[in-house]
């Protein structure tokens, strides 16, 4: 026994000293993004790390090793996009103008830094006798965090909720080739026309441009006046970020030339069926066809669906009579919009989306192209009908259609005939048989993304931030980065050769004009 208790100390120390202080910082209050954050976390927790969380989202139980605290002072983006905004779009030359979408997630993520900084939070983070052997937060639109985590001093990894930003592109040094990857807000897939690939280059340049001179000069300016001066610029500090894990898989979007340190673990947060409520089950098991699955996510406030288009909707749903409908809808305040409801719909305030789109009864799904319902609905094996309203949905939306995962009828052809079209193709056999075989490529992974997640994130701690990983072309300017210089050198290399060739015809021209002159005055 004497001999086996320091042996059972030492093995206890060394599990001890495996488990990581991990902090977690999410200052935008998006349900959406958070939703597809938090089953890293608690899998790192349940792996015996701890976890210090910092959002606006705290867990409904209590969980070993997870410690919430909650920031304040911004509403949750929750029920509050209306749709009436969406009824006219502007598009000049008949192409896609998404600029304005950049000025709007600009001005939420300002407002959410704003916020967060002045939350007593992080006095509290700052003050912590607690050293963090990895900091992970949210790369969107704003990175006003990465300068708390720089005064921490800590490796940072970095979590997108939906393809990244133009800008995360130079600052984790991964390549981008405009002609196959699609901006963030446009329809476009890998397969682009002229005009398209014209209209995806200016797009990019222009909301990158626009990150560089509004969003980043103002985050400066948030940081110089809550932690004083000092600091390198934002810029500086992002491109100390570790790893950066993405919500994308090849399967969907298409393959992409990423660095390193850029890891796709799209469909992590589908996790393991759990057992439907007893009304649903009830509704699914008297529902001989199968039932019709609606949702717009949690941003959108279904009661500013316009008049006619909700009149659209019911319509189709009375001419699918032998499929039942079962949509999210917040009828607090509004239940008499819903008078004109068809027999075969049924609303809720909420609905478990992942189990219900795996169920075998669920048929289609009817879906804005948030990412997470889309990633879910591929992995369940289930097609959709689209109606993008903003900001990646037009992006995912146009990723399904082209993989045939489904159809998109756009907002402005919102009608009953376009609506029903889109059912009917949709729920022909044929189109689900083919989405039910295409849904194995995004299942068969190497290993589960979510285990994914937690290797690279272990993989960081353990090796003190992943140097090997890291891109160098983070650290070098523009002009370098795209060989520009280069080019430049070679062009006048060629134009010396060009203007030295030129001038030794020209040379050559007068001695043999000058040889022929004499030769003529000699006869």
């Amino acid at each position: 026994m004497q001999l086996l208790l320091p042996v059972f100390l030492l093995t206890f120390c060394a599990l001890k000293s495996e488990a990581a202080q991990i902090l977690g910082l999410f200052q935008h209050p998006g349900k959406s993004h958070f939703d597809f954050f938090r089953p890293m976390f608690l899998a790192l927790a349940e792996r015996g790390h701890n976890i210090s969380m910092y959002s606006y989202f705290p867990l409904e139980k209590p969980v070993a090793n997870y410690t919430d605290y909650v920031f304040q002072g911004m509403p949750l983006l929750t029920d509050m996009v209306d749709l009436k905004v969406f009824e006219t779009e502007w598009k000049p030359l008949g192409l896609p103008f998404k600029i304005p979408t950049f000025f709007m997630i600009n001005d939420w993520a300002l407002k959410s830094c704003e916020v967060a900084f002045k939350s007593p939070l992080i006095v509290q983070i700052l003050e912590s006798p607690i050293r963090y052997d990895v900091i992970i937060l949210e790369h969107f639109v704003n990175d006003c965090m990465a300068a708390l985590a720089h005064l921490l001093k800590a490796p940072v990894i970095a979590l997108s909720s939906c393809a990244i930003m133009p800008w995360h592109y130079e600052k984790m040094g991964s390549p981008v080739i405009n002609p196959i990857m699609p901006m963030n807000f446009l329809p476009y897939t890998d397969e682009m026309s002229l005009i398209d690939r014209l209209n995806n280059f200016f797009h990019f340049h222009v909301v990158n441009t626009l990150y560089h001179l509004i969003t980043e000069p103002a985050t400066d300016a948030l940081i110089s006046r809550r932690f004083g001066e000092g600091l390198p610029p934002i810029h500086e500090i992002v491109k100390n970020t570790s790893l950066m894990l993405i919500n994308q898989h090849y399967a969907l979007t298409g393959p992409r030339p990423y660095s390193p340190n850029v890891v796709e673990v799209g469909g992590l947060q589908v996790g393991p069926e759990k057992a439907l409520p007893k009304h649903l089950l009830d509704l699914l098991e008297s529902s001989p066809n199968g039932i019709i699955y609606i949702s717009w996510g949690s941003m959108v406030n279904t009661n500013t669906l316009p008049a006619l288009k909700r009149k659209a909707l019911f319509q189709s749903i009375s001419q699918l009579k032998e499929y039942n409908f079962v949509m999210r809808w917040k009828t607090d305040n509004n239940s008499s919009q819903l008078e004109d409801k068809p027999s075969n719909l049924y609303t809720f305030d909420w609905l478990p989306q992942r189990d219900l789109l795996c169920h075998s009864q669920v048929k289609a799904f009817i879906s804005h192209g948030g990412l997470l319902g889309t990633t879910e609905a591929v992995h369940c094996g289930v097609p959709m009908l689209i109606t993008p309203f903003y900001g990646d949905q037009f992006l995912n939306a146009g990723a399904v259609e082209q993989r045939s995962f489904g159809v998109i009828v756009d907002f402005k052809d919102f009608d009953t005939e376009h609506i029903t079209r889109g059912l009917r193709v949709i729920l022909d056999k044929n189109f689900a048989d083919n989405v039910r075989r295409s849904t194995e490529a995004f299942r068969r992974r190497p290993l589960p993304p979510l285990d994914l997640a937690v290797w690279w994130i272990e993989h960081v701690i353990q090796s003190g931030g992943a140097p090997l990983v890291q891109s160098r072309g983070r650290h070098i300017n523009w002009i370098a980065y795209n060989s520009i210089d280069v080019f430049l050198l070679w062009l006048g290399v060629l134009l010396l050769f060009i203007v030295c060739l030129w001038k030794l015809i020209r040379l050559v021209g007068r001695v043999a004009f000058s040889g022929k002159s004499k030769k003529q005055k000699q006869q």
